[in-house]
């Protein structure tokens, strides 16, 4: 059975302001309470769907998901009455000594609203089971690291109980890691109340820049710089990889800007097993700080430009255009 719009569960139109949508779920968050229905199923499933709806219109990005995909968007789960917020899509500051919480839930207001006029009818049923918050941690990698996998311990304070637990844990990081991606340890993060269960830790990778690599998808883009006079004559090279060193063939007449691939030495890709490529890209360093003699000694291959084809064809097109213009 298709899920009724959470606009229409709770009495609004799609234009509703926070105040109105909080407006809305306080009345019937308290009209369908299981607390004051007790034995009343169809109060309990109505409940439900309320908070789910409040929960969602509620939070900004929440309700932006859903006003573009509906149901199809990211949606709480539900244990007991309530669980509490599904964090997995949002990203967080990075967690440190303190816990970091989203926006406020269902649960939360409407404990703080009716908490004082529903506690003595709760210990009939017993308290409502909340899920535990989930955490963020950001941990740092080198780019080393993010290419052949790693180990780490992250160290952390969650919420086990009415206490603060430091928790040490050892992860692992897989080969070919992204940047910004995200880890998720589940039962990890805040412990549930009243039964309710452990939130999760999402760990968010993020990779140090290198000295000498770039990565661009599964490939490492590397700036190769060569002198003018190897470009000219060609020469072999030993250039730096992610896991090791490679021999390189720099052919005769190889211009700026040309690339060289050495197949399979990029990125693990984590889908399939296959590695990126690493490119070398071609720069011709130009000498400077260059005696007199030496200066000499350049002027006398001029005559070289001669044969050189980019030159000749921009020559001929600049003398093309002024002739036209004399026209």
């Amino acid at each position: 059975m298709p899920k009724k719009d959470f606009y229409t569960t709770l009495g609004i139109n799609r234009n509703a302001t926070p105040e109105e949508i909080k407006k809305a779920y306080r009345k019937l968050a308290m009209q369908y309470h299981p607390d004051k229905n007790p034995d009343n199923k169809a109060a309990e499933e109505n409940f439900k769907n309320v908070s789910e709806a409040y929960e969602t219109l509620s939070d900004i990005q929440k309700r932006q998901a859903y006003d573009q995909f509906g149901h199809a968007g990211p949606t709480p789960t539900h244990q007991g009455y309530y669980t509490g917020p599904n964090f997995e899509d949002f990203d967080m500051d990075t967690f440190s000594s303190h816990r970091t919480y989203t926006t406020e839930s269902a649960y939360d207001l409407f404990n703080d609203l009716f908490g004082d006029i529903l506690s003595q009818q709760r210990g009939r049923r017993g308290p409502l089971k909340t899920r535990g918050s989930d955490l963020r941690y950001n941990l740092t990698i080198t780019f080393e690291e993010a290419a052949r996998g790693c180990e780490k311990s992250v160290k952390f304070i969650r919420r086990r109980g009415n206490k603060d637990d430091s928790a040490n844990l050892l992860i692992t990081v897989p080969a070919g890691v992204n940047s910004g991606q995200r880890l998720k340890l589940k039962g990890e993060g805040d412990s549930g109340t009243h039964g309710g269960e452990n939130g999760d830790l999402y760990v968010i990778v993020n990779i140090s820049e290198h000295s000498l690599f770039r990565r661009q998808g599964q490939d490492v883009i590397m700036d190769l710089p060569i002198s003018f006079v190897d470009a000219i004559t060609g020469t072999e090279l030993e250039v730096p990889t992610l896991t090791g060193r490679a021999s390189l063939r720099v052919p005769p007449n190889t211009h700026p800007g040309q690339v060289f691939r050495l197949r399979g030495k990029g990125f693990p890709n984590l889908n399939i097993k296959s590695n990126g490529d690493m490119l070398l890209r071609v720069v011709i360093d130009i000498p400077t700080g260059l005696t007199k003699d030496q200066l000499e000694a350049v002027r006398k291959l001029a005559p070289l430009g001669d044969s050189a084809p980019l030159v000749t064809a921009f020559k001929d097109s600049v003398r093309k255009l002024f002739e036209g213009r004399k026209n």
